[in-house]
């Protein structure tokens, strides 16, 4: 379960993306390539080093800032701890085991909120009484988590009984208060000071609305939220009066909006560059109003919000995607960085600009300065549409004389970041330039990027986005054009069977993991699931229509057969490996099964892998593991890379029980 908490007293409301502010660069790939062939060769690291487990998480500092929480992993066992901020303190376990997987503080810093799977529950460090479970989440009525109070101890839960649904506070000793109550589904609320609700953000038909309460008591509706517009509800203003909203209703870029009761619109700060939606707020938790918003385009920039704040940013030193949680005293400062396994935490004093490390979960990580940058960059379409990407290369290299593996991103409506990335990193240590494109529908670039697709998701204008960006970067002399692969998990599985069987002949090799074989065919089905793909109480189906790419649409679904990989079956005659999962829960197994029999008969030179105990996006550290054999080990026959090592013995025993050649 993963809950997005949003505002101030909660653990996570303010511990977002906070990125340094760097020069313009005319030529970012310039610049980068530069920098990358002066730095020493790379040495060959073992392939399981990629992989790593992390042995701490969801750290967050208390709002008075006396101390750290955080969550211990050793094996398969959480245990909750608190480290004092004071210097040379001692950390001190609360609970030797736990089922949370996320916790959040309370405004007054009494208590921790914990956060499990199937419940909620409530711990005071100091032994106060009250601690315990405060709701069990599923049930007959659904009740589930829909975010944390913001200002007094406890949890908004969301439960659908009968007819209606209710929004019900749950605090210490499970003691539950009603919030609110709606004929129409509950997705978001922005709770008052008062404890009472103050926005609510509903499910109106095919689109969301946004209601306010008023001074007797009810609600009037203050804006609808229509075609996807994104309106997410942050909080209470100082005031009482408005609310934060992260949101484009007030233009393309995700920005931080306030509204008012009466409907008034007011831009609080967009991305000045015009490029990308805002990535991270850090909240002030004495207040509640939005205190740094930072982007993550090709210049990443961060920005003070309140009065003192922009000054003491300025005077900071911090990595370039460093992640900030203010309290009262200190910040607490996680780097973050494409080069960097592990995490680091600090304690930082925003007065005197000074930091001390916290936690460290970095031990037999490897080493941040040989492993490979990412820059973000963008390069002109075909009908001249500015299109992004990132690219990775291997430092010390002549980049022209390397291999370009292309990673394309699963959703479509999702997008690629610049953290750290195993495959990516593997690939870029073994010798291999990877380019990982954010074509139009990518989500991250605004709502008019995402919708800019327009339902061309056969082999159309995005898989033209796709290929047109691998060409842009040989034609910089970025990759060798004889050397050139494709792969991908999900949509970017379909992109890379579509590569492959479209006559293009631009890539040698292909690896396609858990693919739909026709995108329009496995949009259906997951329509009619009904479950999958529902986001705030809107349906895929919904989504789907309003994508241009309606389910029952019978002209789009021939068009997306007639240009999907299914059809074009007897064109594939570049290697492929097909990797599917036995418990694939998106694209049914029996479809990728399907098309690799196709390919067998038609003597393609393909091969199928079924893992087949994983999911459609594995988290088991073997199975990834795994997977990286089988890339590396792909690349290697087909675009001439170094010979991959054998598998350590555990991981031969495990693909042997569950990997099936077919």
């Amino acid at each position: 379960m993963t809950v997005r908490f949003r505002r101030l007293g909660t653990a996570a409301a303010a511990l977002l993306t906070l990125a340094c502010a760097t020069p313009a660069l005319a030529d970012p790939l310039a610049t980068m390539l530069a920098a990358e062939r002066a730095r020493p060769v790379a040495p060959r690291f073992p392939r399981d080093a990629f992989v790593s487990e992390p042995l701490v998480t969801s750290v967050t500092i208390a709002p008075d800032g006396s101390g750290v929480a955080f969550l211990r992993i050793t094996g398969n066992q959480y245990s909750l701890w608190l480290q004092p901020s004071a210097a040379g303190a001692p950390a001190r376990r609360l609970l030797q085991r736990t089922d949370a997987r996320e916790i959040a503080w309370s405004r007054d810093s009494r208590w921790l909120v914990l956060i499990a799977p199937d419940k909620v529950q409530m711990l005071s460090p100091a032994g106060d009484p009250g601690s315990g479970i405060a709701a069990s989440l599923g049930g007959p009525t659904e009740l589930q988590l829909l975010d944390l109070d913001p200002w007094k101890p406890g949890a908004l839960l969301v439960e659908h009984a009968g007819a209606r649904w209710r929004l019900w506070h749950a605090g210490p000793g499970g003691a539950r208060r009603l919030v609110a109550s709606s004929a129409r589904e509950i997705v978001d609320v922005a709770i008052g000071r008062d404890g009472q609700a103050a926005f609510v953000k509903l499910v109106d038909g095919e689109r969301h609305v946004i209601v306010a309460r008023s001074a007797k008591g009810g609600f009037h509706t203050v804006t609808a939220c229509v075609e996807m517009e994104r309106c997410d509800l942050l909080g209470v203003t100082p005031d009482g009066t408005g609310a934060y909203v992260s949101g484009d209703l007030l233009g393309g870029r995700r920005a931080i909006l306030r509204l008012d009761a009466d409907g008034k619109r007011t831009l609080i700060h967009a991305d000045p560059a015009d490029e990308v939606d805002v990535d991270g707020i850090v909240f002030d938790r004495a207040s509640g109003a939005p205190q740094i918003a930072s982007y993550r385009g090709t210049r990443p920039a961060r920005y003070g919000l309140m009065p003192g704040t922009a000054a003491v940013l300025a005077r900071l030193s911090l990595a370039p995607d460093a992640m900030v949680e203010t309290s009262s005293a200190s910040w607490l400062v996680r780097e973050r960085d494409a080069r960097l396994q592990g995490n680091r935490w600090h304690l930082l004093d925003p007065a005197s600009g000074a930091m001390r490390l916290l936690l460290d979960d970095r031990s037999k990580r490897l080493p941040p300065d040989a492993l490979a940058r990412v820059v973000a960059f963008s390069w002109p379409a075909s009908d001249g549409m500015a299109i992004h990407g990132l690219l990775s290369v291997p430092p010390g290299r002549d980049p022209a004389r390397v291999p370009l593996v292309t990673i394309v991103h699963g959703g479509p409506w999702s997008h690629d970041d610049t953290d750290y990335s195993a495959l990516t990193q593997l690939l870029v240590n073994r010798g291999y330039a990877v380019f990982r494109p954010q074509f139009r529908g990518s989500t991250g670039y605004g709502r008019a990027y995402m919708f800019a697709a327009q339902g061309d998701y056969g082999d159309g204008r995005v898989q033209r986005d796709i290929e047109e960006g691998t060409r842009y970067l040989l034609a910089r002399g970025i990759g060798d054009s004889e050397r050139s692969a494709i792969m991908g998990a999900s949509f970017g599985g379909y992109s890379t069977l579509q590569a492959l069987s479209n006559g293009s002949r631009l890539y040698r090799a292909g690896i396609a993991i858990v693919p739909p074989a026709d995108f329009g065919w496995t949009s259906r089905w997951a329509a009619m699931r009904g479950d999958l793909g529902k986001t705030q109480g809107m349906t895929l189906d919904r989504s789907l229509r309003l994508l241009a790419l309606a389910p029952d649409d019978a002209a789009i679904a021939g068009r997306l057969y007639r240009q999907s990989p299914l059809a074009r079956v007897a064109a594939m005659r570049t290697p492929l490996l097909l990797i599917a999962a036995g418990r694939d829960e998106r694209v049914p197994i029996r479809s990728v099964v399907d098309y690799a029999a196709r390919l067998r008969v038609l003597g393609a030179p393909a091969e199928i892998v079924v893992a087949r105990n994983q999911p459609h996006s594995p988290s088991d550290p073997m199975a990834i593991r795994a997977y990286l054999f089988l890339a590396e080990a792909m690349f290697q026959r087909h675009l001439g890379g170094s010979t991959p090592a054998a598998p350590s013995n555990d991981l031969r025993e495990w693909m042997a029980k569950s990997l099936a050649r077919r």
